[in-house]
């Protein structure tokens, strides 16, 4: 006599998987999800963070090395409240200046003088160095566009120039005369 193998119920069947499996796997990836979610946020607060502080990180750096090179080489130098100011003769200040008169001495013995101003048109501020070529005719070049200002001081003799970028971050930079 053969024996027949015990039957299976028909509900029950070897593929598949059982309720508690497919809630485990649901509920990992539920979690996975939420922790992608979180990570997305964090991304994204992150990103606003770098654009909002973009003068720093990006303008700020090559800004300092033209300042930089301009006010070591100076000879000597004047603060003045504005460019004009200085062109009719006023007095120079210390603090709160909008433009610096810097003296360079040529290698023929010759003093030439180029300005950095603070240049404000249309709600944004710009920072400007002009000079003049022999013929008298004045040219000019843009050190960096978009501030909410910048002011010149010095003290103790030494050069500085504050610089507001579009969102509040603040920058000094020093530099002192030959």
């Amino acid at each position: 006599m053969t024996c027949l193998p015990p039957r299976t119920p028909a509900w029950r069947s070897n593929a598949g998987f059982s309720l508690l499996e497919t809630s485990a796997a649901m509920s990992i990836l539920l979690a996975l999800a939420l922790a992608m979610l979180v990570m997305l946020q964090q991304h994204i607060a992150f990103m606003n963070l770098a654009r909002q502080q973009g003068f720093l990180t990006t303008d700020a750096p090559q800004v300092g090395n033209l300042v930089g090179r301009l006010f070591a080489k100076a000879d000597h130098y004047f603060v003045y409240e504005t460019r004009a100011g200085a062109l009719a003769g006023a007095p120079p200040v210390l603090v709160n200046g909008k433009a610096a008169r810097l003296y360079f001495e040529a290698a023929n013995g010759e003093t030439r003088e180029q300005w950095i101003t603070s240049d404000t048109a249309g709600g944004t501020t710009s920072l400007v160095c002009r000079s003049r070529r022999a013929d008298g005719s004045e040219f000019s070049w843009t050190v960096c566009t978009g501030l909410a200002g910048a002011t010149f001081h010095c003290n103790e003799g030494v050069l500085g120039v504050t610089l507001r970028g579009a969102s509040g971050e603040e920058i000094s930079y020093y530099g002192g005369s030959q």
